[in-house]
């Protein structure tokens, strides 16, 4: 279907070639400077591992990146053993730890919970934050180009703050961009909630 997430896909693996290199995303740089707490951290959707790397290079004691598939075992065999774990798992089937992470570093990840399980799955991420860490990343609007893709989860502004109403909102930005693109360049219309998070 024209406009699905799905029609735009050209698969995990050159996602990740396309982000390869890149610099960390920007709000995760934004968010490390609100926290000290270096023990742990999970990187969610790890994709190319420039996140991972980033967190890894700021001091994190022990970083987790988490992803479905892969797509960057040759990178992963470069960082230390003893600080990283790449776990290679869906987010349903993850076992997130409790009350485990500093920062849950989620880019662009959430939305890919199938929505049957987000309820859970969205819980057990909160769960595992420490008390004082961060949730970065983003959800999806219900104008976003992709609304509507199977296996993807979109929300109201509205649906989107009750989410995290548990949670201390350090920033909740609304982008409603109808004439953006891509990473791969094709037009797209992004409506997007960009989210740092207390617990």
């Amino acid at each position: 279907m024209a406009g699905t997430f799905h029609h735009y896909f050209e698969g995990w693996q050159k996602y990740a070639d396309n982000a390869a290199g890149r610099p960390p995303r920007p709000l995760l740089v934004d968010a490390l400077q609100l926290i000290s707490a270096r023990d742990a951290a999970i990187d969610l959707g790890a994709g190319a591992l420039t996140d991972s790397q980033y967190l890894l290079e700021q001091g994190f004691a022990s970083v987790t990146a988490l992803d479905s598939a892969p797509v960057a075992q040759a990178t992963a065999d470069t960082f230390p053993a003893t600080r990283f774990r790449y776990a290679i798992s869906t987010f349903e089937a993850f076992a997130f730890p409790t009350a485990a992470y500093d920062v849950v570093n989620a880019q662009y990840a959430l939305p890919f919970i199938e929505p049957a399980h987000f309820p859970r799955v969205f819980a057990a991420i909160r769960a595992s934050l420490k008390p004082g860490g961060l949730l970065v990343g983003q959800l999806f609007g219900d104008r976003d180009t992709w609304a509507g893709s199977p296996g993807m989860n979109f929300h109201t502004e509205t649906s989107a703050r009750a989410l995290l109403a548990d949670l201390t909102l350090l920033r909740f930005d609304v982008e409603d961009d109808a004439n953006s693109k891509t990473m791969s360049g094709r037009p797209k219309h992004w409506h997007a909630f960009h989210i740092i998070a207390r617990r």
